[in-house]
């Protein structure tokens, strides 16, 4: 039951602009020399992992104040409404993929399980599910990896390791892409409600001290009062259909799994 914190996220993106960063998505800084070489920049990335209608908010801030960002969508929180809202303010949308973790958890397997086994075919798995999400939700350039806290002995991100963005069709993946590129800070607000971060000094301090670049990772739904969390999910249980990403997974029979191109509405 915790306070929203937009009045936080607010401050943090007009600190940022009031000591002259220059604030850009994970696209602009990875397709624009100039975006890298200035001398402050804060590359601004949301992972939605859970409750879609969160993003709202923060996307409405960024418009306000001019900036831009990308966007990245599980299946479960792949909302149309939601990521159109995100693309007329200016965002950038990808899928947050959790193709090797999803699998994992299908087959019941643990952490003894041969990883190359449930590798296998992932890769193809992983073209497919970009098809569909493209054909739902419009035009995508990037996709990042999603750290499953259910699976946490297997990182998605290894479906693409040794492959590259371009095996599947895109520009970038937000976290391999990044790899040639020096941060100054790799700042997430850790998945937690309660504000804390993985830069122990915070991100007002870094801002402050010209750190350069940061990237700057947050998951919209901390950022979100704890009554709409609750709400949300007395929602989910006593009207399904009317629950914020339900439009995308009517062909599915689980929120995780991505629809194939050829369903009801898919292409």
């Amino acid at each position: 039951m915790s306070p929203s914190r937009g009045r936080e996220y607010r401050s943090l993106l007009r600190c940022a602009l009031g000591s002259g960063y220059r604030l850009v998505s994970v696209e602009q800084f990875l397709d624009d020399p100039e975006a890298r070489a200035g001398e402050r920049t804060l590359i601004v990335r949301h992972d939605v992992d859970q409750q879609p209608a969160a993003a709202l908010t923060m996307a409405e801030d960024e418009r306000r104040l001019g900036v831009r960002s990308t966007w990245y969508f599980r299946w479960r929180t792949a909302d149309a409404e939601v990521i159109r809202a995100v693309r007329a303010q200016g965002g950038e949308v990808g899928l947050h993929y959790e193709t090797l973790t999803r699998r994992a958890l299908q087959r019941g397997a643990g952490p003894e399980a041969d990883r190359s086994a449930l590798l296998d075919g992932c890769l193809d798995e992983l073209r497919e599910e970009l098809a569909s999400f493209r054909a739902l939700f419009g035009p995508v350039r990037s996709v990042a990896a999603h750290g499953d806290s259910r699976v946490p002995w297997l990182r998605n991100l290894d479906v693409l390791e040794g492959h590259g963005p371009a095996a599947i069709g895109v520009e970038h993946d937000a976290n391999i892409s990044m790899r040639p590129h020096r941060l100054g800070a790799w700042l997430t607000d850790r998945s937690q409600a309660d504000g804390s971060w993985t830069a122990p000094e915070g991100p007002f301090a870094l801002l402050r001290a010209g750190c350069s670049p940061i990237l700057c990772l947050t998951h919209p739904n901390n950022w979100t009062s704890g009554p709409a969390l609750l709400r949300d999910r007395i929602l989910a249980a006593a009207l399904p259909d009317r629950v914020p990403g339900r439009a995308a997974r009517i062909s599915r029979a689980l929120p995780d799994t991505p629809p194939r191109l050829g369903d009801p509405g898919v292409g």
